[in-house]
Parts: C-alpha cells; structure tokens; sequence
C-alpha cells in the first residue's frame, strides 16, 4: 500500500472510530455525519470524499462489526469429544460480553435502528461469512454423532441465530455494560443451550 493509500485508509479509520463513539453515546439513530466531521475537525462536505452518505458509513461500521464478531468463533471446532452444549452456553455470553463491548455495531447487526436504511450487498456479506462458521460448526457436531442426523442444519443455525440476537438484545435493551454472568436473562446461558440441545443433540446433557 502507498503512502497515499495509507493516509486515506487511516483517515477512513478515524470516520469510522468518531462515528461509533457517536453512536455509542446516543443510539445508532443519532449518528450524523455532521457530528463525524466535527469530532474529526473536519468540514462536513469533506467526509463525502470518504463516505457518499450517512448509509455508507452504517454500511462500514455493520461490515466490520460482523468481521469483529466473527472472531469469537473463528478458532472454533468440534470433535466427538466437545461439550457441545458448553461451547453454546459459552457462545452465548461471549456474544453478550462482545455486544456489550460493541454495542454501536451490534445495533446496526441485530436490530434496523436507521429509517430506511439497510445494509448494502457488500456490507452484508460479511454477515453471511460470520453466520457461515456457526453453519460449519453445526454440520461438524452433527458429522461427529452430536448433533442427530437427521436435524437440518439450517433449521438449527436459525433457533441459534434467535436465541442469541434474542438475548443480545434483551442486554443492550435493558443492561448495556452489565456482564453477561450477571445480567437478567444472559444469567440464563445454561437453560438456552438446554433449549438448543434438548432438541437436537443425540445425548442432552444435564444441566450441572
């Protein structure tokens, strides 16, 4: 990368860095990139040389706030070994320890905070690759007798997606900060894996 390169991309990073932090502090809705431009000590119309439109820049912080999420299950994989249903009630807190840690991103992720807007097909792509490694686990637990044959993955990957958007949303809702470990309903990780497993592991293990 030259050095022309280099400065628009760390210039690109600090539109995106102010844009979370005003969206950390009031709400994904309040993100206006007259705000960006004053935090960064810029003229409004100069940020369009970075970004055409408010949707772009939603567009950017969803796009790496998927690749960011993705990394609390990219090192993981199961074998016949694998307490399946800790890894999920593990799964669970990790991603409200992570929205809670991102929750700008997480509501551009989970919820549709901005009239009319939506992610772009690029943007959206990083979620799909970041749902893809929960599908890949999902076919390895059931490929290694976890998980019974005949349950459909895709059926699975989407009860999943639910709970845990369900219960990140219920976090930042209600107790944005709180430790997953002592929030409301996040408290309850053990009876959502027992939810998950009691249906399609071969062997539900019992709660401890």
């Amino acid at each position: 990368m030259g050095r022309v390169e280099q400065r628009r991309a760390g210039v690109i990073d600090a539109i995106v860095a102010a844009a979370t932090e005003v969206m950390a502090e009031g709400g994904a809705a309040s993100l206006s990139l007259g705000e960006v431009a004053r935090r960064l000590g810029m003229r409004t119309p100069s940020l369009y040389g970075y970004f055409d439109s408010r949707a772009a820049l939603c567009d950017e912080v969803f796009r790496r706030g998927w690749l960011s999420y993705a990394q609390t299950t990219a090192d993981l994989h199961v074998t016949a070994t694998t307490d399946f249903r800790a890894m999920l009630r593990d799964g669970i807190l990790e991603s409200v320890r992570w929205a809670n840690d991102n929750r700008a991103a997480a509501e551009l992720m989970f919820w549709r905070p901005i009239p009319h807007w939506q992610p772009s097909a690029d943007a959206f792509a990083a979620a799909i690759r970041a749902v893809g490694q929960t599908v890949q686990l999902l076919h390895e637990a059931r490929a290694v007798g976890l998980l019974r044959a005949d349950a459909d993955v895709t059926e699975m990957s989407e009860l999943l997606g639910v709970i845990v958007a369900g219960v990140i949303s219920q976090q930042l809702s209600n107790e944005p900060g709180v430790p997953p470990e002592e929030g409301r309903i996040s408290c309850h990780a053990d009876a959502f894996a027992d939810l998950f497993t009691s249906r399609y592991a071969t062997q539900p293990g019992s709660r401890p």
